[in-house]
């Protein structure tokens, strides 16, 4: 049987479209994952961790508030819609919001679980190839996230002693009286402070360095007129800039998507305070912004880092254990390497169209669409769960072939002629 769509991965971006799916045509279409139970970045799923959106970005309230899958009538069936108006939470936690998540992704009949993509070929139709079976689909839509980035003077040392942040939940390093250097300054690298002071008194390291490129540990911008970037109105403006203009943008507007929650800000602060005024003496903390690391070489069991300040202040650091925060980035998939010469890209980014299809030298009927794979081509609001829903309906609309519906939105208040002229950005007016 040939599918409308097979989906490749049900994490949050797939798992909106398996959900608009399910609601709107009930079948045609199936969607693949490894996990058998739905885990939402397992390795750093802290127990403090906080969704820095709000919840009614979740998998369909923004296009559909009166579909089954939300997250309000996740808490209204499972008995604790009441309470968690009670508990005045200023932010949903992560685990709650993956409860969630695994709520839809074992309640939706289009979601196979357990199932691992091996191999996509192209023969006039799409051939998926996974542990058990070959499937055919007359398009395929990858929404399978990112990997962890890795900087380049680092590769090569990565280990159970020096690893990536996302992988700390995994590999349960021994910490305690070790030299813990935590390497990036986001939002990433603050849970993992707080994840390390938080430990038991027995448990705790014996010293730890936070360093980042940025010259101060920054908040999230979470300001009204800066979510306007995360409407899909802005989506479609940005996709529309030249690419200069796209990456100006980007870096200027960086922590309206990659700053530190207040909250998170407060909580380190005072767990600096703690440790400096009412438990000295038991980790020492260093913070270490606004540098850069030049160099990591093996220092016995260990790694030393060279750290660069400004131009010309040198620092070096000795630590047992290294975790990096340095975010994600896109690659393509192994299981599209059959075709990887034929997909285009941009950059780092497989080049989309504005149904999220990739442009590639195939038959117009049969698409690869891709989520959460654009930030260059659409915009901070991409790998955000802000526009997931509208992405999804937009995909929806294209794999229909129907006209995309019109937002019922009112348009930002923001004048769609702002940020037209990049060079006069950077310059700046003074007005």
């Amino acid at each position: 049987m040939e599918l409308s769509c097979i989906g490749v991965g049900a994490g949050p971006s797939n798992l909106s479209l398996a959900c608009q799916i399910h609601e709107q045509i009930g079948q045609g279409a199936l969607f693949l994952d490894r996990q058998v139970d739905f885990r939402w970045h397992p390795g750093s799923a802290f127990d403090s961790s906080e969704l820095q959106v709000s919840h009614f970005k979740d998998l369909v309230t923004l296009v559909n508030p009166r579909s089954a899958y939300t997250f309000i009538n996740y808490l209204h069936e499972n008995g604790r819609l009441y309470h968690f108006l009670n508990a005045q939470f200023e932010a949903v936690l992560r685990a709650e919001f993956e409860q969630y998540l695994n709520w839809a992704f074992h309640r939706n009949p289009l979601v196979r679980g357990g199932e691992t993509v091996r191999e996509i070929r192209f023969d006039g139709e799409f051939r998926v190839r996974t542990d058990n079976a070959v499937l055919g689909a007359r398009n395929v839509v990858v929404g399978i996230g990112k990997q962890a980035q890795i900087p380049p003077q680092l590769q090569g040392w990565t280990g159970r002693n020096l690893f990536h942040s996302s992988e700390l939940l995994h590999i349960h390093p021994e910490v305690h009286k070790k030299h813990v250097c935590v390497v990036g300054g986001g939002q990433s690298g603050a849970e993992v402070l707080l994840h390390l002071v938080g430990r038991p008194e027995e448990g705790r390291p014996a010293s730890i360095t936070w360093a980042s490129q940025r010259e101060n540990y920054l908040p999230l911008d979470n300001s009204p007129f800066t979510n306007e970037l995360f409407m899909p109105c802005f989506s479609d403006r940005f996709a529309a800039m030249s690419e200069s203009h796209r990456m100006l943008f980007l870096r200027r507007f960086m922590l309206a998507s990659d700053g530190i929650s207040e909250s998170t800000l407060r909580a380190v602060y005072q767990a600096l305070y703690r440790h400096a005024f009412l438990e000295p003496n038991q980790c020492e903390i260093t913070l270490r912004p606004g540098c850069t690391v030049l160099h990591c070489i093996n220092a016995g069991a260990g790694h030393r880092l060279t750290l660069q300040h400004g131009m010309d202040e040198f620092e070096e650091v000795t630590a047992d254990i290294v975790i990096l925060a340095t975010g994600y980035e896109n690659a393509v998939p192994a299981f599209l390497e059959p075709m990887a010469d034929r997909l285009e890209q941009i950059d780092n980014e497989l080049a989309i169209g504005d149904d999220f299809s990739v442009c590639w030298d195939g038959p117009r009927d049969r698409r690869i669409f891709v989520q959460n794979a654009s930030l260059g081509q659409r915009g901070l609001a991409d790998p955000n769960l802000s526009l997931l829903a509208w992405r999804a309906r937009r995909i929806l609309d294209s794999l229909l072939g129907r006209t995309p519906r019109a937002n019922s939105e009112h348009p930002g208040f923001i004048s769609p002629y702002s940020w037209s002229d990049p060079i006069a950005e950077e310059m700046g007016s003074g007005i």
